[in-house]
């Protein structure tokens, strides 16, 4: 990944607009307990399968996390702190959730979207926290690229596109850092490849 990453420091989290730690504290047969959490906000992301291309379409990025896990463990990686995503983005803005979507593929990676398709909503990161996020699936074309994509902000987004020959083998390339939904989606959407074609 082109970029430069330096002067990483850990400090202690004190205030922020994307998480909320807490603590719940209950009785469960008769004996008291104490469970810490954090609350997010809820996501959606989409796996987007570019027709002309044949490949999907993925986003790369430094995620500092990853990276203090990988230093923390001792982990070699050819990229540290760089994983390979799915678009996604969080609902803080008051929009449905296929409404958000779009909004973060045409930022992330510059494609006006104007049909997904909802593939499901499950609930991650159960242990402390228990957000929602919806999955979708699209299929896109060189017609539909407005932008070069990124992010906004001070984000550092970049597209990889992986061929869907090359797909299956990619995510078990523990080498290649990615989260289950990826995986999940990738599986769902060669699945159910001929049937999204007439959809799309």
């Amino acid at each position: 990944m082109d970029t430069i990453i330096k002067n990483l420091e850990i400090v202690p989290l004190e205030k922020s607009k994307f998480v909320k730690p807490f603590s719940i504290l209950y009785t469960q047969d008769g004996k008291n307990k104490r469970w810490d959490c954090v609350e997010a906000h809820d996501s959606v992301s989409c796996i987007m399968y570019h027709k002309e291309f044949d490949a999907f379409l993925l986003v790369k990025q430094f995620r500092p996390s990853l990276w203090y896990y990988q230093t923390r463990h001792s982990i070699n990686s050819d990229e540290p702190g760089v994983t390979y995503e799915l678009c996604a983005g969080i609902m803080d803005k008051g929009l449905s959730p296929e409404q958000t979507i779009l909004e973060e593929m045409l930022e992330e990676t510059g494609y006006e979207v104007g049909k997904v398709k909802k593939i499901t909503s499950s609930y991650t990161a159960l242990g402390f926290g228990a957000n929602r996020q919806t999955l979708f699936c699209t299929f896109i074309d060189e017609s539909m690229k407005k932008t070069a994509g990124g992010g906004v902000d001070d984000e550092r987004i970049e597209i990889e596109f992986i061929k869907r020959e090359d797909i299956a083998k990619f995510i078990y390339d523990e080498s290649k850092v990615k989260a289950p939904n990826l995986q999940f989606a990738v599986l769902w959407f060669l699945g159910h490849f001929e049937e999204l074609k007439e959809i799309f």
